[in-house]
C-alpha cells in the first residue's frame, strides 16, 4: 500500500472534479475542514499520494447525502492520467467498485446521479468500517454493538441492507454482516488473522499494525502533514 497523507493546508490550485463515491466525506478521514471557493461553501479534505499525486474530496452544499467528489489539480489533463489516478485513488483508500456512481469518461448530467446497483455492505468493507470505528474510541476498542450503531453514519443503507437476515430472524442483512466480523475470526482476510485487530470486550480492539493500515490511507489525523 501506497502511503496517503492528509494535507493540512487548503490547494493553492484550481480543480476539476473527475470522479463521484457513494459514500460520505467522514468514511475516508478524521481531518476534515470547513471550507468556501467560488463555487459555494463545502466540506473536504486534501490528501497526497506517493510523489506524484494530489487530490481532494469535497461534499458541496446540495450534493447528494452519503457522496463525496473526488478532485484533481486542473493541470491533470490527459485522459490516460486522469484514469490512472482514480484508479490509485481508489485501490489506495481501498474504496469498493460499487460504490464508484460516476468517474471521468462516463456520461453524467448534474441531478440525475443514481446509485449503482448492487451497492450494499458486503463483509470486506464491514470489516475497514470496524477498524475504522474502533480506531476514534478510548483504547482503540469498540463492541460489535457499538459498531453497528455506528455504521450508519458512514454508509446510507439500501433495501438489500435492510431486508431480513437469512440466519439471525431478529437482525437485518447488514447487521448479520458486522456480526460476522467476530465471528468469523478465522477468515483469511479478516482483521485478525492480517494482524489488524484482536478480541476484546465483546468486540475488537485496533493494533499498532491496523493504526497504521488506517495511517495509510489517510484516515487517521495522525496522517497529516
Amino acid at each position: 500500500m501506497t502511503k496517503i497523507r492528509i494535507v493540512s493546508y487548503e490547494p493553492d490550485y484550481d480543480v476539476v472534479p473527475q470522479a463521484i463515491f457513494w459514500r460520505p466525506l467522514n468514511y475516508f478521514t478524521m481531518f476534515i475542514r470547513d471550507a468556501e471557493d467560488g463555487l459555494d461553501l463545502y466540506r473536504g479534505a486534501t490528501f497526497t499520494l506517493g510523489n506524484n499525486l494530489r487530490f481532494d474530496l469535497r461534499a458541496y452544499r446540495g450534493h447528494p447525502e452519503f457522496t463525496v467528489t473526488l478532485y484533481l489539480p486542473d493541470g491533470v489533463d490527459d485522459e490516460n492520467e486522469i484514469s490512472e489516478a482514480i484508479d490509485r485513488v481508489i485501490k489506495e483508500m481501498v474504496i469498493p467498485a460499487s460504490a464508484v456512481a460516476w468517474r471521468r469518461g462516463q456520461r453524467f448530467e448534474f441531478g440525475e446521479l443514481t446509485r449503482p446497483k448492487g451497492d450494499r455492505l458486503r463483509e470486506p468493507e464491514a470489516r475497514l468500517l470496524a477498524l475504522k470505528i474502533a480506531a476514534m474510541r478510548p483504547n482503540r476498542t469498540a463492541t460489535t454493538t457499538f459498531i453497528k450503531k455506528e455504521v450508519p453514519k458512514y454508509l446510507e443503507l439500501t433495501k438489500a441492507d435492510l431486508a431480513p437476515s437469512a440466519s439471525r430472524t431478529r437482525e437485518s442483512r447488514w447487521q448479520q454482516i458486522v456480526g460476522n466480523i467476530i465471528s468469523h475470526d478465522k477468515a483469511r482476510q479478516g482483521p485478525f488473522v492480517r494482524g489488524y485487530a484482536v478480541k476484546a470486550n465483546q468486540g475488537l480492539e485496533v493494533t499498532e499494525k491496523g493504526l497504521d493500515y488506517l495511517n495509510n490511507m489517510g484516515f487517521l489525523i495522525s496522517s497529516a502533514a
